[in-house]
């Protein structure tokens, strides 16, 4: 490969819109179409000076020195795939996104915002679309033809701050017209339905009216499963989006069983940006959303511990958002409106045969002959068939999900032959219980779907029911008894029945989703078969394989935050095969698997800002350990070295020592020096924590040494790192900066951008110690974007921490005093308080300045810096008191 380009280059990325359809769809001719999607890129890239940089699967990522080329590649990338002849008559259609910035060159690769930002924009994207920035538009604006160039106005990207304003490029011939953006809080993300509200108006132009006009801020649809709370608040949010347009974000919480969980869910749907999440999901969504105006869409909140407790925070912290909240209770609090859900309306009975024009236009009618048509088109209302449609909608009680489900059986049977065969069903022991009538009903109805299918079938949907969340046709593969079958013809047959729903996925790719109700149903049912452990064991397999594959792809470089987002996309699901796993009775065979899957989700706790949650697991973890007297093994070893490292990360250091020096005596017996070099590194930190500098030393001398006897470099380069604090604590600046030095040394030369960014920031303070402030400011001004881009919470903290310790040496109190509030605000949220070694060495420079200004000029100014965001504080950092950069 050439060198990389630098400076100001326009960033293309672009991958395969529903790649694992035409995978499933193409069979062994997947692999010339893939090739022939290559050869065309490469050669758009060719032509116009592009330098490909990476491609993973079926994306690409590729520099271009000029806009212009970059457009120009984009458009002659999509006259091609249009060109080309497909097998199979399929059509592969790819989305590409264009940004221009100035990317930070790293060995072999591109790291910084810009990266993540361009990797963003074309997640917007549908098939077939060419979506840019302004920054590109910018650029292209005056050799590009005004027509050619659509505005999409201003949008808010996932990890993103601020909004992007973004641009389309339509050429003419290809195909203009495309489905809204992707992004967050449009309507084009709540989720979409195959059939029309029907005999909703009154009570969709009630809520509506309520929210636009009255003013109202909580609003309730409750009612039991079945009675289409969630369809009418979708249809509400739609409408009230159309009128006003504004944010507006669907949160499905029908797997969520507490607070925390619920504020995670509601964090990761409106998008709060990445340089907020070293807070806990509840500070992370209520800073997001503390001055925004926004609907949020709270779906299947009863099952939730502390539900209203949530949204009466969220409603006081931010008074210009709007929650519209689907339960089957209230939440009792103060405010809130109520909406009961009545069934649709049956038509009334009457003597004699009913007329067609009496029933035709019944909401409960209209929704069986629409749902029944879309399984047999030549399905109609006639005066035959008239009066069992009818009696099908009243014993049905009017629930559109059970006269859905009842129709999407037309295509087998005539209405009088779903009406006798719906009498058996309500006379068995189905409607066991005292449950209330319309839940029997819906229960009744769904049961005898159920039992039409084939047992393969039955057995799919029963072990549907242990996923949690939206998942991809591989997970189908990876945990349900298959036999090898297409898993898209696995569900084909489930999805007809309305027991199942196949939606896109955010990139475009098939996801299979059970309705709340069903998914109970269906794991009742998996409860009686005796199913429920072998199914949960392939699904925490799966989630162990998934998480070990995210967790290798966050060690940082331009593809994090893709990685990031497919965690967050099965966190349910991690967080269900945990609860299972590490339950107070789990045999040992389970409780190994919960250990199996806690190690690679360490990485995902400690470094994104999830200390506390990791932490919950991990107590429970310790607890079963415990209890029940397990040997010794590589797996207890990493469990024992998670909960370690999270209790060290919370300041509590006797409970992180003990347990790191029984996961290091354990290495130790088992033989394993690669464990037996990690522990003996994270016990010298904690050593040093507790103000123990010469055991810290020895310790982490002795990891050195291990690492270096097995050729170990990672576990080197670690210990290297860890020496410069060791130094920092003796006094020995010197020493500290040429240990800094070395560390940055062995990390570029592993090509680790993590490594790298840890060291340069030792370097940093190091460098302030020894040689002034002005060498460390320039240090940090070369490295601080890059570092907090990464995406580590306590390392972007520490960023901070460093630009108020340089800007204090220089005698900048006020300055120094904000960055402090930062900081500590931003330690408090995640739960990871500063140490007292790395406290002493930051009162070296701060304590002083704070000395020299009047109580009250700090407070002021500590206080406004706690409202900085981690890149606020930065930004605050980099620029001196004139407004100028700070280029000493």
């Amino acid at each position: 490969m050439s060198p990389l380009p630098r400076g100001t280059l326009t960033l293309f990325f672009s991958d395969i819109e529903g790649s694992t359809s035409l995978l499933t769809g193409l069979g062994p001719r997947w692999a010339e179409a893939l090739s022939a999607h290559r050869a065309i890129l490469r050669e758009a890239f060719g032509k116009h000076d592009g330098q490909e940089v990476g491609t993973e699967g079926d994306s690409f990522f590729v520099v271009f020195t000029t806009a212009t080329e970059a457009v120009a590649a984009a458009v002659d990338a999509e006259r091609g795939l249009a060109d080309h002849d497909w097998p199979e008559g399929r059509t592969l259609r790819v989305r590409i996104g264009l940004h221009t910035g100035e990317p930070e060159v790293h060995e072999d690769d591109y790291i910084g915002i810009d990266i993540h930002r361009a990797a963003r924009i074309m997640a917007t994207a549908h098939g077939g679309q060419i979506v840019i920035s302004q920054a590109t538009q910018a650029l292209v604006a005056e050799t590009l033809p005004a027509e050619l160039v659509l505005d999409l106005g201003w949008h808010r990207l996932k990890d993103l701050a601020e909004p992007e304003h973004l641009y389309e490029i339509v050429p003419p011939g290809l195909a203009q017209a495309h489905p809204p953006l992707r992004t967050l809080g449009m309507a084009a993300n709540l989720p979409m339905y195959p059939t029309a509200l029907l005999g909703r108006d009154a009570e969709l132009q009630a809520i509506t009216t309520a929210i636009q006009v009255e003013g109202a801020r909580l609003i309730t649809l409750t009612g039991p499963g079945g009675t289409g709370k969630t369809r009418l608040a979708v249809a509400a949010a739609t409408a009230l989006q159309a009128r006003a347009p504004g944010d507006v974000f669907f949160v499905p919480l029908q797997s969520a069983d507490r607070a925390a969980v619920m504020w995670a869910s509601i964090g990761e749907a409106v998008g709060a940006p990445m340089g907020a999440a070293e807070e806990t999901p509840a500070q992370r969504t209520l800073a997001f959303l503390r001055d925004r105006g926004a609907l949020l869409v709270l779906d299947n909140l009863e099952q939730i511990s502390g539900a209203a407790d949530v949204v009466a925070t969220l409603l006081q912290a931010a008074p210009r958002v709007t929650v519209l909240v689907t339960s089957r209770r209230p939440l009792h609090l103060v405010g809130e409106r109520q909406y009961p859900m009545s069934p649709l309306a049956v038509p009334r009975p009457k003597a004699g045969p009913l007329a067609l024009e009496d029933v035709e236009q019944s909401p409960s009618v209209r929704l069986f002959v629409e749902r029944a048509r879309m399984v047999r088109p030549s399905f109609a209302l006639t005066p035959d068939n008239v009066d069992d449609v009818v009696e099908l909608c009243r014993r049905l009680d009017g629930l559109p999900l059970a006269i859905e489900l009842a129709a999407a059986r037309s295509r087998l049977l005539g209405p009088r032959g779903l009406l006798a065969r719906l009498d058996r069903w309500f006379g068995e022991a189905v409607l066991e219980g005292d449950r209330p009538e319309r839940q029997r009903t819906l229960t009744a109805t769904i049961s005898w779907s159920y039992d039409m299918l084939s047992e393969e079938d039955r057995r799919v949907l029963r072990q549907l029911s242990v996923f949690s969340s939206r998942v991809g046709l591989d997970a189908v593969e990876a945990v349900l008894s298959v036999e090898g079958r297409d898993p898209l013809d696995v569900v084909a047959e489930l999805v007809d029945a309305s027991l199942l729903e196949i939606r896109d996925g955010p990139d475009g790719e098939p996801v299979v989703y059970l309705l709340e109700t069903i998914g109970h149903f269906a794991l009742e049912r998996l409860k009686k078969q005796g199913e429920v452990d072998a199914t949960r064991e392939r699904h925490a397999e799966w989630c162990i394989r998934i998480a070990r594959e995210f967790s290798a792809a966050l060690d940082a470089g331009p593809r994090q935050l893709g990685a990031l987002d497919r965690f967050e996309a099965v966190i349910e699901d991690l967080r269900a095969a945990l609860d299972w796993t590490l339950s107070p009775t789990a045999p040992r065979e389970r409780f190994e698997l919960g250990l199996e899957l806690l190690q690679p989700m360490d990485t995902y706790w400690y470094r994104f800002g999830y200390v506390l949650e990791g932490r919950g697991w991990s107590d429970r973890a310790m607890a079963l350990l415990d209890k029940g007297h397990h040997g010794d093994s590589p797996q207890i070893v990493d469990a024992l070295h998670g909960h370690g490292v999270l209790a060290l990360q919370q300041n509590d250091l006797a409970a992180g020592t003990e347990v790191l020096e029984r996961a290091l005596a354990m290495a130790h017996r088992l033989g394993d020096d690669s464990r037996e070099a990690r522990e003996s590194n994270s016990l010298g930190i904690g050593r040093r924590e507790q103000g123990d500098v010469e055991a810290a030393r020895e310790l982490i001398e002795r990891s050195i040494e291990l690492a270096r006897r097995i050729g170990d470099d990672q576990r080197e380069a670690t210990g290297l790192s860890n020496i410069v604090s060791i130094h920092m604590d003796r006094g020995d600046y010197a020493a500290a900066t040429q240990a800094a030095l070395r560390a940055v040394e062995a990390d570029e030369a592993r090509q680790d951008p993590w490594g790298v960014a840890i060291n340069q920031t030792n370097l940093a303070t190091a460098l302030l110690h020894s040689e002034g402030p002005q060498p460390a400011l320039r240090k940090l001004l070369d490295t601080a974007r890059t570092t907090i881009a990464l995406g580590d919470v306590e390392l972007s903290i520490c960023v901070v921490e460093n630009f108020a310790s340089v800007w204090a040496a220089l005698g900048d109190a006020e300055r120094a005093a904000e960055l402090m509030g930062a900081a500590d605000r931003h330690r408090e949220a995640a739960g990871i308080p500063r140490t007292a070694p790395d406290k002493a060495i930051l009162d070296r420079f701060v304590s002083p300045a704070r000395s020299e200004v009047d109580n009250d000029e700090w407070d002021r100014a500590y206080a406004a810096g706690r409202n900085l965001t981690i890149e606020a504080a930065v930004a605050e950092g980099s620029i001196a008191p004139d407004g100028e950069e700070a280029l000493p």
